[in-house]
């Protein structure tokens, strides 16, 4: 396969298997796609956060494709070790992201309802770490970097990045604090939110 289209190959895959694969699991184990549509959220700024989030991995898409059909090019020369590395860190974001949305089983969720109670989850990978599953996105996003480096895919991951952020610490975890009390507050007091202590 050519390397200009490793880069749909791996937002593909993560549509698929991330996204489609997990609702249709969601939806076959409980009856319920385990998406949560942000209108629901209470406030402007935080449905314009969770909007961007999302947002987010459709222009990476979209820019793949646009990769693909040579309308943008890569701004730095690419090489085997690049383009293998950037494949690692997609796969490898992706299979993480699957292994934490198993970890969470029938308390998987897209969205926050403010009106939803779910249980809390904190063994296996979660005793370590609050949200893998936007870890292993950052991971993927960085590996489409590499993939594909280009200035608009660098400014789509950072715009991503920071949404993840904001959506994570003003939106979800006030929520979860919110619904399990004490608990999640001592939760986050020994776990880091992206990686096990320091972040």
């Amino acid at each position: 396969m050519e390397q200009k289209y490793l880069p749909l190959l791996m937002v593909s895959l993560f549509f698929v298997i991330v996204i489609i694969g997990r609702v249709g699991v969601q939806l076959a184990s409980v009856g319920d796609s385990g998406i949560r549509h942000a209108g629901k959220l209470k406030t402007t700024r935080a449905v314009f956060i969770s909007y961007l989030m999302f947002g987010t991995l459709v222009v990476q898409l979209l820019l793949s494709l646009l990769y693909s059909a040579d309308i943008i090019e890569p701004q730095i020369a690419l090489s085997n070790t690049v383009t293998g590395l950037g494949l690692a860190l997609c796969i490898g974001g992706i299979l993480s992201a699957s292994y934490s949305q198993f970890a969470m089983g029938s308390n998987w969720r897209i969205g926050v309802d403010p009106h939803e109670k779910t249980e809390l989850v904190t063994s296996g990978i979660y005793s370590k770490v609050r949200n893998p599953i936007y870890t292993a996105c950052i991971v993927h996003g960085i590996g489409l970097l590499l993939l594909a480096p280009n200035v608009l895919m660098l400014l789509t991951g950072v715009i991503g990045f920071f949404a993840i952020t904001a959506y994570v610490r003003q939106i979800e975890e006030p929520y979860l604090v919110k619904l399990h009390g004490q608990k999640y507050l001592y939760y986050m007091e020994r776990t880091g939110s992206f990686l096990p202590r320091i972040f």
